[in-house]
């Protein structure tokens, strides 16, 4: 049958390093668009490509493994799952940096509070997604729960230095505000 969605033509390269904002209406396809590029969809035509090597149905489990995603409807773990060592000082750092110190702390292996409000979760799947050290990060609309002094210090600072770590981010934002932040 007829697909129940659909994108596209898309073609679009993303270097790495690249600070990517995905904007448009409700209903324009971003949130599909994601989806394919991180592997959850399978392409109904067209292929993926990485580094000159397309992307196999073999191969597309790995090639998940490149991201950490945030989309708006995530679900927050008290544990920190398929994460090998977790080492204590970097997530109170990480804690500290989106301001949740105060609220929650990480201790015998998990979060000790997660009574939290949605902007908060965020920050804290945000923590999370951070300690997975993925080459590429997405945000669905991360910052859309968030207050404006947070807003701010997530695409003027936070942001910014992903990007200077090397890290490709792909952020879904109608935050007009800030577009000037992004390539």
């Amino acid at each position: 049958g007829k697909p129940l969605f659909s994108v596209g033509p898309i073609n679009l390269s993303i270097p790495q390093g690249e600070l990517l904002f995905l904007v448009g209406g409700n209903g324009s396809g971003k949130s599909t668009l994601l989806k394919l590029l991180t592997g959850l969809y399978y392409p109904v035509s067209g292929s993926l490509w990485v580094d000159d090597e397309e992307i196999d149905r073999r191969e597309y489990q790995s090639y998940r493994e490149l991201f950490a995603i945030i989309f708006t409807d995530f679900h927050l773990f008290e544990k920190l799952y398929g994460l090998p060592e977790i080492d204590r000082k970097r997530v109170k750092s990480w804690l500290r940096l989106v301001e949740l110190d105060k609220k929650t702390e990480y201790l015998d292996g998990k979060f000790s509070h997660l009574d939290l409000s949605t902007g908060q979760k965020k920050r804290l799947a945000f923590v999370v997604a951070m300690l997975e050290d993925k080459p590429v990060y997405v945000f669905d609309e991360l910052a859309a729960d968030q207050d404006p002094g947070f807003r701010k210090k997530f695409y003027e600072e936070i942001l910014p230095d992903l990007k200077k770590q090397g890290k490709t981010i792909i952020v879904v934002t109608h935050d007009d505000k800030y577009f000037h932040t992004a390539d």
